[in-house]
């Protein structure tokens, strides 16, 4: 009864627990333990207590299964209703993924002096003025030894990930205006967050056509924010740094969708041209056609004007079905009333089918998978070995210089040719020379040869 009573008072009193959500996921318990068979060291099927074991061991398994979906059922949840939170959530981000940050890596980071006398100080608002004033964001760089240490860059994304960043702080990271800010925050999503909310994170970059300005980047190299957030959903590495895998059929889904993306900024890019003739006025009214991720179309009606900017431009937009939300330009076209649109302008025409872009992938999949000439094996088995202070390279040398040797046809056939006509020449000299050596000095060297074996054998008797 006092307990009862103390649950009660608990429940109603302000200061007890809070009521448990409804959305939160149920409880799984574990199912009732069941001992080995105590008469058979290997499972007998026709035993009743090896049986029961059995059963209770695939209980267990299926317990162990459903609390994992529940837990990604939540992160998908969570994810879902923090889309439009910004930074007002205080929720902790799990990171899951930590466990598959590269182990050398990590040690490296944790013996390095900048991390253990800076870092280790610094709150999130520090961490993010430090992180703008880093020179490369590469995760290594060369020492005064050429022994490669772990960056400075690298050395602030893993304190981030242990910092147990809030929802808020990571989407913080994500809009920050500077580009290696942003870049951080991408790579401690694509390194520590759930798989399953990759596209949550990853989305709304995709679309973004400004350069993506890194330190690392050579001046003559062009890559917009989209196409490096879609390099980092694709590759298997970042640099030279190894990413956690993606399983197979996430991956197949997430190729589905990027497929489009190539044709959605050049479609954004399009569009900001034409944003203020278009789509300016605040009245809307402007008949539409919206894509989604899926590659499907939907009419629909503007019902207001384009946000302000250049990045992330919106526009709201009334659907056939009576939904109304924003959408992004790159997804947004404006069909011609009368006639057919014109296939070479994206802000009017669909562009090509999201089936041809597909089978156009795997097509390219395929050829990338197929050994073409000698070039069958991508790795030479070129090594990079550091020891003492000093670096040591040992392998075959790379392929294209192979393959620029190999190019060197005539003058390759030349040399061989001019150095087969020396050795025979060497070989007619020292015939010639032996033959020398034998007509005048044969005598002698046998006489000399003689006496040399006469004097190591027994002395005889005087003569």
């Amino acid at each position: 009864p006092q307990a009862s009573a103390a649950g009660e008072s608990s429940g109603s009193g302000g200061g007890g627990e809070a009521p448990a959500s409804p959305t939160a996921a149920p409880v799984i318990p574990d199912p009732e333990e069941v001992p080995r068979c105590h008469l058979h060291r290997k499972a007998n099927k026709a035993c009743k207590f090896c049986k029961a074991h059995a059963v209770y061991l695939e209980a267990k398994a299926k317990a162990v299964e459903d609390r994992k979906a529940a837990a990604v059922e939540r992160l998908r949840g969570a994810g879902g209703s923090k889309a439009g939170a910004g930074g007002n959530s205080e929720d902790r981000v799990p990171m899951p993924s930590l466990q598959y940050f590269p182990q050398v890596l990590r040690d490296r980071i944790a013996a390095s002096g900048f991390y253990k006398e800076h870092l280790g100080l610094q709150d999130f608002q520090a961490m993010q003025v430090t992180l703008q004033t880093v020179d490369s964001c590469e995760p290594e760089v060369r020492g005064i030894n050429l022994d490669p240490a772990p960056s400075q860059f690298i050395s602030i994304v893993y304190r981030l990930l242990n910092y147990k960043l809030t929802e808020g702080q990571l989407r913080q990271l994500l809009t920050a205006k500077s580009p290696i800010v942003r870049c951080a925050g991408f790579l401690i999503v694509r390194l520590g967050v759930h798989q399953d909310r990759y596209w949550e994170f990853f989305s709304d970059a995709l679309m973004e056509v400004e350069d993506f300005a890194l330190p690392h980047h050579k001046p003559n190299e062009r890559l917009s924010e989209g196409s490096f957030v879609e390099q980092l959903l694709t590759k298997d590495k970042y640099c030279d740094m190894a990413l956690p895998r993606i399983a197979v059929a996430q991956r197949k889904v997430l190729n589905e969708r990027l497929v489009l993306y190539d044709t959605f900024r050049r479609r954004y890019e399009a569009n900001l041209k034409v944003v203020e003739d278009k789509y300016s006025d605040p009245d809307g009214d402007v008949r539409v056609e919206v894509c989604n991720d899926e590659g499907e179309w939907t009419s629909g009606t503007t019902v207001g004007g384009a946000s302000l900017g250049r990045r992330r431009v919106t526009v709201p937009v009334r659907l056939e079905n009576g939904e109304q939300r924003h959408v992004n330009i790159g997804m947004l076209i404006a069909p011609p009333s009368r006639g057919s649109a014109d296939s070479g302008d994206l802000t009017v025409s669909r562009g090509e089918r999201k089936g041809d872009l597909l089978d156009r992938q795997r097509a390219a999949q395929r050829d990338r998978a197929v050994a073409v000439g000698k070039e069958y094996c991508k790795f030479p088995g070129r090594r990079t070995i550091r020891a003492g202070g000093m670096t040591f390279f040992a392998g075959d040398m790379k392929p294209e210089k192979r393959k620029r040797g190999e190019d060197d046809g005539p003058d390759d056939e030349e040399r061989a040719r001019e150095k087969r006509r020396d050795s025979e020449r060497k070989r007619e000299d020292e015939v010639k020379m032996a033959a020398i050596m034998e007509k005048y000095l044969g005598g002698s060297r046998g006489s000399g040869a003689q006496d040399r074996a006469g004097s190591s054998d027994v002395m005889g008797p005087d003569r």
